[in-house]
């Protein structure tokens, strides 16, 4: 494995080739549209390259994204290997090359939804008009702490949107016979009232066998936190479930519940009545950092959707190799077993990973998740080509 010294120089010999290849391209799209280049002022063009250009390209430019996409040494550098990213080991931000920085941050403050890469941009509030990352010496006094603990980097709902959808295409691939994988946007309750009503529905049309649900969604419209259900159903009694067992991802004293285990149990509530409160069972897994008031910056957790889907992925497995175990077997051992299939979190002992391990995992599911959406669009744009 590469020194993060070695990484560090590979990482910025790459970032140096980027901008040669941005600098041809923006200086070929002002030759043929010069017409466009309303910032320009009085600068001269190094000056302007430097400065505007990336800033009129994306205002006069249908799909900026799309667009640079089509370079294909551009397109090459932005869905790289994340081997040959360097990360920040206190912040865990990946070094970016300056203008490539400018281009996530501007695709996310003047772009389509879709085009927020995840996790590559900052807030649009944080940014210069150029589009670069502000100096934390522009912001108000004491607010270093708010602005580094505040989700700076990682932060955005189209972004939230894109790596759930990510997670949710690979996960609902398990879906199989009676095994139903309910991986969507939306809310939990939302969940549970479709299982009873597809439970209802498969009873009504003379189905006997247990119906195995596996839920991954936010809490409620007010609690946003991911968690995520194993709930088991006989299709003769659609009205209350055999078993449920919820995934929590906080970090906890066992074994007391994670901190929003009564939000898990008000939602059961509001589909299945108040006695199902007595047979919800706690197999939540403590993965997530959260942050506490006088934290250093940099400490917060925003990989929920990562511990979320891997318990998902995790509780579609063991249904499929043992589902004897699923329905009869103690919490204990079923979470003993999720463990074993949860290798980037968990050692073979069943103890969770140091810190700093989880956070490289996470770090590469994080530039993992970009890339995906890059290589997508890029795919897109090819397929649209071939068949135009």
């Amino acid at each position: 494995m590469e020194s993060p010294v070695s990484t560090r120089h590979v990482a910025e010999a790459a970032n140096r080739r980027f901008e040669r290849e941005i600098q041809r391209f923006l200086r070929s799209w002002v030759k043929f549209n010069e017409h466009l280049t309303l910032l320009r002022f009085d600068q001269t063009m190094e000056q302007y390259l430097a400065n505007d250009a990336l800033r009129d390209f994306f205002l006069h430019t249908t799909h900026p994204i799309r667009e640079l996409l089509k370079n294909r040494c551009i397109a090459r550098h932005l869905g790289r290997r994340v081997e040959v990213v360097h990360f920040d080991p206190q912040s865990g931000d990946p070094l970016l090359a300056p203008t490539e920085q400018r281009i996530y941050n501007l695709a996310r403050r003047m772009d389509s939804e879709q085009m927020h890469i995840p996790f590559r941009s900052v807030q649009p509030d944080k940014q210069t008009a150029a589009g670069d990352t502000a100096d934390i010496s522009t912001y108000p006094e004491g607010s270093e702490e708010i602005r580094y603990n505040s989700g700076n980097h990682f932060s955005s709902r189209p972004a939230n949107n894109n790596v759930f959808d990510q997670n949710s295409a690979r996960c609902t691939g398990k879906s199989a016979a009676n095994l139903h994988i309910l991986f969507k946007r939306g809310f939990l309750e939302e969940r549970l009232q479709d299982i009873r009503a597809l439970t209802a529905e498969l009873g009504e049309a003379g189905q006997t066998e247990l119906q195995y649900f596996v839920i991954c969604s936010r809490h409620s419209a007010q609690e946003g936190h991911f968690g995520t259900s194993l709930v088991i159903m006989d299709p003769s009694k659609p009205d209350f479930p055999c078993r449920v067992l919820v995934c929590d991802t906080l970090l906890k004293v066992l074994p007391q519940h994670p901190r929003w285990w009564n939000h898990f149990v008000a939602e059961y509530t509001q589909v299945f009545g108040e006695a199902i409160a007595e047979i919800v069972e706690d197999l939540s897994h403590p993965l997530q950092k959260v942050n506490i008031k006088g934290d250093e910056p940099y400490r917060h957790d925003w990989d929920c959707p990562y511990y979320a889907a891997a318990m998902a992925d995790a509780l579609a497995d063991l249904l499929k190799e043992n589902t004897d175990l699923m329905l009869n077997g103690n919490v204990a051992a079923i979470h003993s077993a999720m463990t074993t299939v949860m290798p980037d979190y968990y050692r073979r002992d069943d103890e969770i990973k140091e810190r700093a391990e989880i956070q490289t995992v996470n770090r590469i599911k994080r530039w993992m998740s970009g890339c995906y959406l890059i290589r997508k669009l890029v795919m897109e744009d090819r397929m649209r080509q071939t068949f135009a």
